[in-house]
């Protein structure tokens, strides 16, 4: 397979001003051909087509990242802002976009989407555009290669049945995978609680990762714009702090995009990344920048070490027994914690069970830390096993 030149631009954004983010998302527009053009070596990942080309008169998906109802200040979902700045280049274009994406937990069913869509600013965004928002939670099921654990899963029939869907990620560490970009942001195509139940059956990280690049590989984005202006860093990728970045970013490969990306953020041994490059579908890269140097920012990373060498340099039924024992554990914060159950109801493994705040069965605990992530209240800590602290120290 020969490698083909993927280009990816960046652009340097610091504010969420209106005007800024719509000057920032043109000048990204343009350096790639815009919505219905040619980024020409870009096109392709080796033989096949890559990215649909946005015209008049298609019905365009913009997929954010809501993971929660959060206010849009706390770094958590991608900003409305951008949302509003794809959805008018998409109506200058001729088509018609349409606002979609399933958070996961309780909050995926039709009342639950309502609720995160307007606490995330996206009603806003909607009404002032006179576009939809979709909370249409139907399900449809699309066929993965053999290269996946999984090879059927289940998607939102809205999003399926788009002519073309605009990715839009928002840059964070993530206490389970390690970092959420453009390649993770597609996991939120699986209806709310059916993503617990993938977490359940796809448990190591190593075939998680492959899972991640196939659901890319079906779905094909046919543009990735990236919410950098402020970025998540710690136990992303709800419970960790705002961290300026002052960028936006954009490629129509999301791979050649995160792999970028983390170089910017200095966070490595990722495994949808790792995978990607394996496979070649990473670069080479082509930068279309704005002539400047950019400044690299390093994140802080998840609180717990990441252990992807046990599932990659050992023996499969080793690799199994230590990844259990190196795997990070919730722990919930008394003080924190209003007995609200959203843990219990999105944990896929059934680990935990209410005594005043949520008990853990460790025995049953696989480490998706979808408890972390769901909770509205920043309750749940991430914490290192022992084992995990006596052999790389604690990184609290």
């Amino acid at each position: 397979m020969t490698e083909t030149a993927k280009p990816v631009a960046i652009t340097a954004c610091r504010s969420y001003e209106q005007e800024k983010i719509d000057a920032a998302v043109g000048r990204l527009l343009d350096r790639l051909g815009g919505l219905g053009g040619t980024d020409g070596p870009g096109d392709s990942i080796g033989q096949e087509s890559w990215g649909t080309r946005i015209c008049a008169g298609m019905r365009v998906a913009l997929k954010p990242n809501l993971v929660m109802g959060k206010d849009p200040a706390a770094a958590v979902t991608t900003h409305p802002a951008l949302v509003e700045a794809v959805a008018k280049a998409v109506i200058a274009a001729g088509a018609t976009p349409f606002i979609i994406d399933s958070p996961g937990g309780p909050s995926g069913n039709a009342a639950g989407l309502a609720m995160v869509y307007k606490r995330t600013g996206m009603v806003a965004v909607a009404e002032r555009l006179g576009i939809e928002i979709s909370v249409d939670t139907r399900e449809v099921e699309v066929a993965l290669t053999d290269r996946s654990p999984l090879r059927r899963v289940s998607i939102l029939q809205a999003l399926r049945e788009a002519d073309a869907i605009i990715n839009l990620p928002k840059i964070k560490t993530h206490a389970q995978t390690g970092y959420t970009g453009a390649v993770k942001n597609l996991y939120g195509a699986i209806p709310g609680m059916r993503k617990a139940e993938y977490h359940f059956r796809v448990q190591e990280r190593k075939p998680f990762g492959e899972l991640l690049v196939e659901l890319n590989l079906a779905l094909r984005p046919a543009l990735t714009i990236m919410d950098g202006v402020i970025g998540m860093e710690g136990d992303g990728p709800t419970a960790g702090d705002p961290k300026p970045f002052g960028y936006l970013l954009a490629s129509r490969c999301p791979f050649t995009l995160d792999h970028y990306a983390l170089s910017l953020i200095a966070i490595k041994e990722i495994e949808m990344d790792r995978v990607a490059r394996a496979r070649g579908l990473v670069g080479p890269l082509v930068l279309l920048d704005d002539g400047e140097s950019i400044e690299p920012t390093p994140f802080r990373p998840a609180s717990h070490r990441q252990v992807n060498f046990v599932e990659n340099y050992l023996p499969p039924f080793l690799a199994r027994a230590l990844s259990r024992s190196l795997r990070p554990l919730p722990a919930f914060d008394r003080e924190k914690c209003i007995g609200c159950r959203i843990c219990l109801q999105s944990c896929p493994a059934d680990a935990l069970q209410m005594e005043g705040i949520p008990q853990l069965d460790k025995d049953r605990c696989i480490g998706c830390l979808c408890c972390q992530e769901m909770c509205p209240e920043r309750a749940v800590d991430v914490r290192q096993t022992g084992l995990s602290r006596l052999l790389f120290g604690s990184r609290r």
